[in-house]
């Protein structure tokens, strides 16, 4: 049997999890657009497949092992909602950063062809219009 669209993006939060943003996966359509939801004064989607990602490369400089990890998964037809934990340390400051957020995936033929990272996970949900299968996602803290 084929994997679900959230198992072909669990290697993704994988090395995510780790602090690891180096690699290109396997499963990133060669048309792949990223970015961030409107909700972010850097709204908009880019498509950078292939090439090293100036604005993620900004966004990473200010700090110390950035992590992004999955807490949760939930499939909708071609729509794998990921609720996100991210953690790191401000490199001037040195503060401690732990933070909620989700990324909605956009999949086509077992490849990803859109990524749009939402700062809430209400607003993520609000925008797919997915039920996350629970009354109230931001209660949901435990992988699937």
């Amino acid at each position: 049997m084929a994997p679900s669209n959230a198992e072909l993006l669990e290697p993704v939060y994988e090395s995510w999890g780790r602090g690891d943003w180096e690699p290109q996966f396997d499963v990133y359509a060669d048309d792949m657009e990223w970015g961030f939801s409107a909700d972010f004064i850097e709204s908009g989607m880019r498509s950078e497949v292939g090439q090293k990602s100036a604005r993620l490369r900004a966004w990473l400089s200010q700090w110390d092992h950035w992590r992004c990890e999955a807490e949760h998964y939930v499939e909708s037809g071609d729509t794998v909602v990921v609720f996100t934990r991210y953690t790191g340390r401000g490199k001037g400051s040195g503060a401690p950063v732990e933070t909620l957020g989700a990324h909605v995936w956009r999949m086509r033929g077992g490849k990803a062809v859109r990524l749009e990272v939402f700062p809430s996970r209400e607003s993520a949900l609000a925008a797919t219009g997915v039920d996350p299968g629970y009354p109230s996602a931001s209660e949901r803290t435990t992988a699937s």
